[in-house]
């Protein structure tokens, strides 16, 4: 019986980037950087230690791939929106960036006012649309899965995951709230498009 990344139509092997050199600041050359992330206690790129947090991975992220931004989730979100590299696209490309909205009550009041709470780096899009990215959540760096072809569905028909919860429940929490990545995502930026390298020089 296949695997769960083979019944996704991937092979089960661990991400798989183009093997030629990596232009600077590529999509690829991100993911892969963001995906060495994966499991580490530090953010650390050049000597230079980056914050553990959602931004701060997308920022060592994009300096490994030699195309530094820097930035909460909303200033990086900002700087993309001014740069043209900002889209709505359901299929992203591996090293797009991911913002979300409400992800947390970050301002305590109780309510869904907490707009790009939370960023993540697109690491591989399998054929049925779930999108796998890295991101730093409450186990450190980790992976973390969404599907927006069917936002509001947390598993497919054979029990496989298609969004990841991102948001915890809370007693409290307000009747609209939402809480499944696909749910609470806004939109991608491509940090590694003409405008963003020409931004980085």
């Amino acid at each position: 019986m296949p695997g769960p990344l083979a019944r996704l139509g991937h092979p089960v092997e661990a991400p798989q980037f183009e093997s030629r050199p990596q232009a600077r600041g590529s999509g690829d050359a991100i993911a892969r950087a963001a995906s060495s992330f994966v499991g580490e206690g530090l953010l650390v790129v050049d000597g230079e230690r980056f914050r553990m947090d959602c931004s701060g991975l997308v920022e060592a992220a994009l300096a490994q791939a030699d195309v530094p931004h820097s930035g909460s989730s909303a200033m990086l979100h900002e700087e993309a929106a001014s740069l043209g590299v900002l889209h709505h696209r359901r299929l992203p490309r591996p090293g797009d960036v991911a913002f979300f909205d409400n992800t947390y009550d970050r301002n305590g009041n109780g309510l869904l006012d907490d707009p790009l709470s939370h960023t993540a780096v697109v690491e591989r899009v399998f054929p049925n649309g779930t999108v796998e990215m890295v991101h730093v959540g409450s186990k450190g760096v980790s992976r973390l899965r969404m599907n927006l072809r069917r936002p509001s569905d947390r598993l497919d028909e054979a029990g496989e995951t298609l969004n990841d919860f991102l948001r915890q429940k809370k007693a409290g929490d307000p009747a609209t709230t939402l809480y499944l990545a696909g749910e609470l995502w806004v939109a991608f930026a491509s940090f590694y498009g003409s405008e963003a390298l020409a931004r980085a020089e």
